[in-house]
């Protein structure tokens, strides 16, 4: 099919005679391209996974299993931290030093002091605001409710994301609500997570845990939940497999027992045609073991035993 542009009001037929590209990932099958909320309660690590995601994409490392995108340029707003704290931070957590990952603690609020500054630096892919409150705080002009001021703040988000070509991760707060679905415990109106592309929750089971895990939802990715648990020589999150460990169905064993240690790889297709089944039903057996900590993916559709 030819690639042509869609007029602003289009037909059905014009809509699947279009060509579109595949969305981008920041982490493969976890955080897509586009405009995330990570949010979670103060003080129980979103700063170090923040940390973590960062570090991954400056330095095409894996997280939590999962192939980071190709080594692109990062640029962390840390409003609430100082170099000190940033220092002890990457030396506890032994990351490795990169010219890709840039932080600031002191930056103009608001879109257009990170609009220059990206237009200036355009290697920036990645951009990580700590936190949505002190970067772009909640207006209260007279006569606009809370949801149309969410709203104006994220589509100015939203605004950058699609002018300069970039993934901005936000790391908002809960708010203090025993409501069922855990999406509605971000803090403020629907309006935050009604505009953005994906959600990320980081919760832990109790207060001081390091039990956490990590729930995703958004339009470009299927539900995620990880159980995590906090490492506290490196402070670093990582798959927790004991606290979901039960026993393999007969054919995730078969789908295991091929995967080979690192750094060798084996492909889905590989395996599939190994097992003579589907290569839909192996996709979905993979991301279960990759969810639960006993494989990872070093690379698209290629995938190893974990490390640990």
């Amino acid at each position: 099919m030819e690639e042509k542009t869609l007029n602003p009001i289009f037909t059905s037929q014009d809509l699947m005679e279009q060509i579109f590209e595949p969305p981008q990932w920041i982490i493969e099958d976890l955080i897509p391209e586009g405009l995330t909320i990570l949010s979670g309660a103060p003080k129980i690590g979103k700063s170090w996974l923040a940390l973590q995601i960062a570090n991954a994409v400056a330095t095409g490392e894996p997280l939590f299993g999962r192939k980071a995108s190709k080594q692109e340029g990062v640029f962390v707003l840390a409003l609430e931290d100082n170099p000190r704290r940033l220092q002890l931070r990457m030396d506890k957590g032994k990351f490795k030093p990169s010219k890709q990952l840039n932080f600031a603690v002191e930056f103009p609020r608001g879109p257009r002091g990170l609009a220059e500054y990206l237009n200036q630096n355009n290697d920036i892919k990645l951009v990580i605001i700590d936190t949505l409150a002190i970067f772009l705080p909640a207006q209260s002009n007279r006569g606009q409710n809370a949801y149309d001021s969410d709203v104006g703040r994220m589509r100015q988000l939203h605004s950058i994301v699609k002018k300069m070509n970039v993934s901005i991760i936000v790391i908002h707060h809960d708010k203090q609500s025993e409501e069922g679905d855990w999406a509605n415990k971000i803090s403020g109106s629907s309006g935050i997570i009604g505009t953005a592309d994906t959600l990320m929750r980081l919760s832990v089971t109790k207060r001081g845990s390091k039990e956490g895990n990590l729930q995703v939802t958004g339009r470009d990715v299927e539900d995620v939940e990880l159980s995590l648990k906090l490492e506290e020589s490196l402070m670093h999150w990582c798959i927790d497999k004991k606290r979901d460990e039960k026993p393999l169905p007969p054919l995730h064993k078969e789908v295991l027992s091929l995967i080979p240690d690192a750094p060798e790889t084996i492909s889905s297709k590989s395996i599939s045609e190994s097992l003579s089944k589907e290569q839909s039903q192996i996709s979905e057996i993979l991301t279960k073991l990759r969810n639960a900590g006993h494989i990872e993916s070093p690379a698209w559709a290629e995938y190893t035993k974990s490390k640990t």
